[in-house]
């Protein structure tokens, strides 16, 4: 059977680029799922997205859908006929439902009894009919973030569409949607006048289109702006920064990408860079340009929606709007840098974080004496530049700029922290205040800003849990997950040694009266129970097995120190590597799961004048050699060599297991016996919990 393409196109006035790669994936889902449904089987299927059409292009699809048998279960067999023989109304109504009669009716046996059963045969029908049904259904299931309605039909659409090109081959396939019948018309590009299309056939669709210099593959378009960007480097011998954000978003506003390069005045460079950035990102989606030292340079680079013989008036026009967009950015600067930061803290007074923590201008005084006692706590600070950045962290929260670009929150305040003669040390601190960013983002790069960035997630998770504001399901309003994956990431990563529990006592402590009602010691347990899910998944990203993980997580628990639990988790791992290891984690187990069943937690050793056979003392003897060689390992944080020396004691537990029965009928010796395996798994415990291993 001879096989030919279907080709869907939605020609719509300008969409936003953020709607455009999940409709992508919403047609080539729905398109799957429909073709499976009619029995039309398909080679492949693919969606494009420009700003100015969404596109389904069908390969490999033959002439009709394939004829099937389909099997329906219907009413139970009694109701098939009546005492008279009759068929009854129910076996009539089936049958009918089905597009045949009672009689021809079979009985199957099914999981609630025997029913009836029709046999129905669909047909075959032609491909371009099919289509006619599924292309509408694809367009009206589209979801978007937003929708708008232009016409009689009140569709709801992300903007309004202006044709439909429906073709399978040659041939038209016809349907309406929203007042406009399909054909096999579209039009090229904007830039050379949108002048009409003529499809011939869906096969030749996505060549006609880039003859008329629409790139509709993502693909392709992100290979021309990709070389476009490449050419201008080479031939400034500058480097454009392509943020990957900014290219997608540029990606899915032109349909030709053509670059457009020009420069503006030295004087806006005395902005800071991250503003320029932002400048030309947010507002104009223009690339910055840098030298080999990534210095900014006073260059631009806009993306066009390809070539016209208006190339320098293109130019100008970017170069006119950026520079006005400039002078808003240096007016709200230097107004900021004549403003001190004390004032700008002040204002922060009428700002209120939440009703119950009170004011932006509170949360900056919590901070601040949260990050003064984690100086104390932590050696070899700079505890000068601590304090004094901890009390700016939330100034530029004020700021002009920042009210203009909230992304810079900060950044700015590096800036502006800088201009009020801070140490190097205490703007930094500032600047990195809200880092890491994100899972994989840059964390902050000095002790001090270490300590300051997590002052300030220590204040929100505290305030935030002992109000009840605790994420569930989608549900984070203060990203509290992000801080606490943040509050992680920075002790393990900077090899930070803090006194975990104990800070967050500290910052549950500093939280204002109309707060109060929370019990510390819960609500501390639950917060560090928080950390430690994050934590078990930064772990588990190292490579760790989840039940490694799981072993010390009560030391964590108890201890709070991640560093240790860090050391308790490699050494583990290593350790675990020992053939010999693994077969005593698992006689571990099996002690400790006696002593759960009989729920024995008796602290006291055993008896050893009560011992009755070799093997309890030869068990016992062993216990005592290495609870004396493990007390300096552990004390010197060698948890390697502890776990190693376990490993000696196994065949004296094999042993007692083999030939010793615990739970005897006397009490005394039961009682002894399970101290005795009690006594073990303390001594273990002391490590790691062995009975989380699996195998």
């Amino acid at each position: 059977m001879i096989k030919r393409d279907a080709l869907l196109e939605i020609r719509i006035e300008n969409i936003p680029a953020r709607f455009i790669t999940s409709a992508e994936a919403q047609l080539e889902a729905g398109a799957r799922e429909l073709l499976a449904a009619a029995n039309l089987p398909f080679e492949t299927l693919k969606a494009y997205g420009t700003y100015k059409r969404l596109v389904l292009h069908i390969i490999g699809l033959p002439g009709k859908s394939e004829e099937r048998t389909v099997k329906v279960m219907g009413p139970l067999a009694k109701f098939w006929k009546d005492e008279g023989g009759a068929y009854t109304p129910q076996s009539a109504g089936f049958a009918k439902g089905q597009g045949t009669t009672p009689d021809k009716l079979t009985v199957e046996t099914a999981p609630k009894g025997e029913v009836l059963v029709a046999i129905k045969v669909i047909s075959a029908r032609p491909a371009a009919k099919v289509l006619a049904e599924i292309f509408p259904r694809l367009i009206g299931a589209l979801e978007f973030p937003k929708t708008m309605v232009w016409e009689e039909t009140r569709v709801r659409f992300a903007r309004p569409i202006r044709s439909l090109a429906a073709l399978y081959g040659e041939k038209i396939v016809a349907f309406s949607f929203a007042g406009i019948k399909t054909g096999r018309f579209t039009v090229g590009l904007s830039a050379k006048g949108s002048r009409v299309i003529n499809i011939p056939s869906a096969e030749k669709y996505l060549r006609i289109l880039e003859n008329a210099n629409v790139l509709v593959k993502d693909t392709e378009r992100a290979k021309a702006l990709a070389t476009e960007i490449e050419q201008v480097s080479k031939r400034t011998k500058l480097e454009v920064e392509t943020d990957a954000e900014l290219f997608n978003e540029n990606l899915y506003l032109v349909e030709y990408p053509v670059c457009v390069v020009g420069t503006y005045d030295q004087e806006f460079l005395k902005l800071p860079r991250e503003l320029v950035h932002l400048v030309m990102k947010k507002q104009l989606k223009f690339f910055t340009v840098s030298d080999s030292k990534k210095k900014l340079q006073p260059y631009f680079v806009g993306i066009r929606d390809g070539v016209s013989k208006g190339q320098k008036n293109v130019e100008e026009g970017f170069r006119n709007v950026l520079e006005a967009r400039f002078r808003d950015a240096i007016f709200f600067y230097e107004r900021d840098l004549t403003e001190p930061m004390e004032n700008m803290l002040n204002v922060l007074k009428t700002v209120t974080f939440q009703e119950k923590l009170g004011s932006m201008f509170d949360k900056a005084g919590r901070v601040e004496a949260l990050a003064g006692w984690l100086a104390s706590a932590v050696h070899g600070l700079d505890t000068e530049s601590v304090r004094k950045a901890s009390r700016m962290v939330y100034a530029d929260l004020s700021s002009n700029v920042v009210r203009e670009f909230t992304e810079l929150q900060g950044v700015m305040g590096h800036y502006y922290a800088k201009n009020a003669g801070l140490s190097e040390t205490a703007a930094k601190a500032v600047g990195e205040f809200y880092w890491p960013m994100s899972a994989k983002s840059p964390l902050p790069s000095t002790r001090e800003s270490s300590v300051v960035s997590i002052a300030g997630k220590l204040d929100t998770l505290a305030a935030d849990f002992a109000i009840g504001l605790i994420p569930s399901g989608s549900e984070d309003p203060h990203a509290l997950r992000r801080q606490a994956l943040g509050l992680a990431r920075i002790i393990l990563e900077n090899d930070l040694e803090l006194p975990l529990k104990e800070a967050f006592s500290r910052a549950l402590e500093l939280l204002p009266a109309k707060a109060a009602g929370f019990d510390r010691e819960k609500t501390t347990a639950a917060l560090l129970d928080f950390t430690w899910q994050r934590a078990e998944t930064l772990f588990e990203e190292k490579g760790f097995r989840f039940d490694e993980v799981k072993a010390v997580k009560e030391f964590f628990i108890k201890n709070a120190d991640l560093l240790d639990c860090r050391r308790r988790i490699n050494d583990l791992h290593v350790v675990r590597k020992n053939p010999d290891f693994e077969a005593l984690a698992m006689a571990f187990k099996r002690a400790k799961n006696i002593l759960r069943q009989a729920k024995h937690s008796a602290a006291a050793g055993p008896d050893e004048t009560v011992f009755e056979k070799d093997e309890e003392r030869a068990l016992y003897s062993g216990i005592k050699a290495l609870s004396g060689k493990l007390k300096g390992h552990i004390a010197n944080r060698e948890y390697e060599k502890s776990l190693m020396e376990t490993v000696v004691i196994k065949g004296a537990l094999d042993s007692f297991f083999d030939k010793v029965m615990v739970m005897v009928e006397d009490p005394k010796v039961k009682e002894n016996r399970l101290r005795l395996i009690g006594s073990l798994v303390s001594l273990f415990e002391d490590v790691a919990d062995l009975s989380q291993l699996q195998q």
